[in-house]
């Protein structure tokens, strides 16, 4: 065979081999990822401390969504850099040690169900149990522990690490998320918290339950923690009613509490909007009983930014008046 034939040969057998592979390789769509902002700075007065302009929340993220035939994937990353950015009013240095990762997360839907696998995430429980009263933005209706914005009225924390999640297909406005979430990796306990929950929304009503247990050997405890979340919500015309009430049973530090809360928010159009609450907290150790009512008043301003001025009044932990400016990409 000369030289040329081979040549011909090894060329037309090179393109059926890529033929053939372009044909059996599946179709992957692998657009370019979406960049994410959101941003909340303001100034704020907290009781018995300094008037202060503070980054409530900074938060910079990419996602996408990955699909390869019956294959998909969604993706997310979101760090939020608030702490760096006030590390100096809490003394520390330039604040590149607070850079804190909030989420981490790949979500696999599937006609069965979506499966997520999520190292960090933002708490899907907090939203869906707690989002019919979370209408605020610094006082917001979580712990507080890993954030500037917070309530030391509820247990409920806004994030989780280490999380293996479960989300049913919605059936008649009805669905379902069972969880696991890993803490301690030297406790011989591979599943530190577990939790369901079951929520129905057809976006005029929304109620929800959920369950929450971690494991007392997380605190040396010979008792698992328990905490169950009700909520009610109804929304007509502009107006929102909601409720929340959580129960913490068993809790590590000995003070089991419940605290519920009931909030309102009325929009009166061109983006203007009015929210107002009361939590309160009945602790079984009673100096640490606590209730406050909170204010806010609201504008949309743009598809993108808003500002809004709100207040928290309470019994016991300290009063605090904020002012902001929120900006989402």
């Amino acid at each position: 065979m000369t030289t040329r034939k081979s040549t011909c040969v090894l060329a037309s057998a090179l393109t059926l081999a890529l033929t053939g592979a372009a044909q059996a390789a599946p179709n992957i769509e692998a657009p370019m990822p979406d960049f994410t902002l959101q941003a909340s700075l303001g100034v704020l007065d907290v009781a018995d401390k300094d008037f202060d302009p503070e980054a409530f929340e900074l938060e910079l993220g990419f996602k996408g969504l990955i699909k390869a035939d019956g294959f998909k994937m969604r993706y997310v990353f979101v760090a939020d850099i608030a702490d760096a950015v006030n590390s100096r009013d809490t003394g520390g240095a330039e604040g590149e040690d607070d850079i804190h990762v909030k989420e981490a997360k790949l979500i696999f839907p599937t006609a069965y169900g979506a499966f997520i696998l999520a190292p960090r995430t933002s708490s899907g429980l907090y939203r869906d149990l707690y989002q019919n009263i979370d209408l605020f933005e610094y006082n917001e209706t979580h712990n507080g522990k890993v954030a500037v914005t917070g309530s030391p009225l509820f247990g409920q924390a806004a994030e989780a690490q280490d999380v293996l999640a479960y989300k049913s297909p919605t059936w008649n406005n009805l669905y379902a998320v069972v969880s696991t979430v890993s803490i301690d990796e030297g406790n011989n306990e591979d599943l530190d918290v577990k939790t369901a929950r079951l929520v129905y929304d057809d976006k005029t009503f929304r109620f929800g339950i959920s369950r929450i247990l971690a494991e007392g050997n997380l605190a040396n405890k010979d008792k698992d923690y328990t905490r169950t979340a009700f909520t009610a919500g109804y929304n007509i015309g502009g107006l929102h009613l909601g409720t929340t009430y959580e129960i913490n049973e068993d809790t590590f530090n000995g003070n089991d509490f419940d605290t519920y809360g009931v909030a309102a928010r009325y929009a009166f159009g061109a983006g203007l909007s009015t929210s107002v609450a009361y939590f309160d907290k009945d602790a079984d150790i009673d100096i640490t009983d606590d209730s406050g009512v909170l204010l806010q008043l609201k504008k949309q301003v743009h598809p993108n930014v808003s500002i809004w001025a709100e207040t928290g009044q309470f019994d016991t932990h300290a009063d605090n008046i904020a002012l902001g400016v929120n900006l989402k990409f």
